[in-house]
């Protein structure tokens, strides 16, 4: 893996997340959204390249809106509105997706990071859940440190 590759994933595991990429932007979720396509390529390419620490709102907002020397964020929430936009189209993209996908792409709230995460097995996590406990399982708690 050379220096500006994201950590923990390798070559294989790159065109994965891209194949994967192109699925997903494709899906009926993402179709007809080509702004929410331009933010998701954007953000999972900038972190694939190593560059996540690089993707904060003015740089999505110059890249995906085009927004460079006017964009105020204080007065424009662009890019904090089709991040949640995307959010809400990855969760239903996941919720309806019929395939077992093997790379699962996540975009926390509170920043424009996303998760990729390669899934072990052929079923992603939440597979043969219901529609309702797939969904709230999006929204579960992390825990960071040992159960007490």
């Amino acid at each position: 893996m050379t220096p500006n590759e994201a950590p923990g994933l390798g070559i294989a595991e790159h065109h994965e997340v891209r194949r994967h990429l192109e699925t997903i932007l494709a899906s009926r979720a993402f179709r007809n959204a080509p702004r929410g396509q331009q933010f998701l390529r954007f953000v999972v390419e900038e972190t694939l390249a190593g560059r996540a620490s690089d993707i904060a709102e003015p740089a999505v907002a110059a890249q995906v809106f085009n927004l460079r020397a006017k964009f105020d964020r204080r007065n424009n929430s662009i890019v904090r509105a089709e991040a949640s936009h995307v959010r809400r189209r990855l969760r239903d993209y996941y919720l309806n997706a019929a395939s077992a996908d093997s790379v699962v792409i996540e975009l926390p709230r509170g920043g424009y990071v996303p998760v990729v995460r390669i899934v072990a097995g052929s079923r992603p996590p939440n597979a043969g859940l219901g529609r309702l406990a797939a969904w709230m399982s999006l929204f579960r708690p992390r825990r960071s440190g040992p159960r007490e």
